[in-house]
């Protein structure tokens, strides 16, 4: 046998090989305890989107309680009656939602394909799957932590600028906030693009107009949070040094409350992110999560 053919026949081996194991992976994705999983994901996210919302509302109100991060909604959760069970929970839930993550860009299940700008939203999803990954962290900490002592949590800006290259490490990072994070959530929820990923067909019309507002409002309000983050986190690097950064979510809703008529454009995003929490919890029920190898033809309603 010559050696063309033999290495012929290895890359023919090979590439059925690599076939077989995509739609064997495919298949195990598609199963239902991996979509109910996932979709336990949907109203996990959700929750740690609400409260956070709640509680800026209540600040832009009566300027009563604080803003809140995502890990301090955990950690709440976790102060409640059964509140480790209920951490539990949001560990599971989190986990759920970082796998559909790593499904969406290995497997691509909503065919976004390999065009270039395919490519940029599979990373997009690379980056949540790791985001929802290090909050699952965060909840196990705190599940395994003594009772009535929480870790301690840094803001890890603190601990980047300090290592050399970091400023540049933390602008980058801060950059990818305000342009991937907010500023193409903002043309998402404005185009209202999130909604070829829906299962309209299976709404009524009181469904699709409830699902269509909310995804547009809260997906709008949380890219503009998210480019208030990212906005600080660049600004963290001209702090003068011993000055404690001002970033994440609780950061940029407070930026907002100092601003002019702070109160109302903090209600605003209060609104939006409990919009965007509920939408989520949605989701749950809405989302279009597997879909087969072909393009399958999704039936369009114009809004309502």
């Amino acid at each position: 046998m010559s050696a063309p053919h033999v290495a012929k026949t290895a890359t023919s081996v090979l590439s059925g090989s690599a076939g077989r194991v995509e739609r064997e992976a495919r298949a195990a994705s598609a199963g239902p305890w991996v979509e109910s999983f996932s979709r336990f994901g949907f109203i996990v996210r959700g929750l740690i989107y609400l409260i956070p919302g709640v509680l800026a509302l209540r600040l832009a109100i009566d300027q009563t309680g604080a803003a809140i991060t995502q890990t301090g909604a955990i950690a709440m959760v976790g102060h409640q009656p059964f509140g480790r069970v209920l951490l539990l929970a949001v560990a599971l839930g989190l986990a759920g939602y970082a796998m559909w993550g790593v499904i969406r860009v290995v497997l691509d299940p909503q065919h976004r394909g390999h065009s270039p700008a395919g490519i940029i939203k599979r990373l997009g999803y690379l980056s949540s799957a790791l985001a929802y990954m290090v909050l699952f962290i965060a909840t196990v900490r705190l599940l395994v932590a003594p009772p009535g002592l929480a870790p301690h949590s840094q803001d890890w800006t603190i601990g980047f600028l300090a290592k050399p290259f970091g400023a540049w490490l933390v602008v980058i990072v801060g950059l990818f906030w305000i342009f991937g994070a907010g500023v193409a959530e903002i043309v998402r929820g404005w185009r209202g693009r999130f909604e070829k990923d829906l299962r309209f067909e299976r709404m009524g019309h009181r469904e699709r107009w409830l699902a269509i507002r909310l995804g547009r409002f809260g997906t709008v309000a949380r890219g503009a949070v998210f480019t208030i983050i990212g906005i600080l986190m660049v600004a963290v690097v001209a702090l003068p040094a011993g000055r404690d950064p001002d970033s994440g979510l609780d950061g940029a809703l407070l930026t907002l409350l100092r601003q002019p008529y702070g109160r109302i454009l903090l209600a605003f995003a209060a609104l939006g992110l409990i919009a965007f929490g509920v939408f989520s919890v949605l989701c749950a029920r809405w989302m279009r999560m597997h879909v087969g190898a072909q393009r399958t033809l999704i039936q369009t309603f114009p809004s309502p």
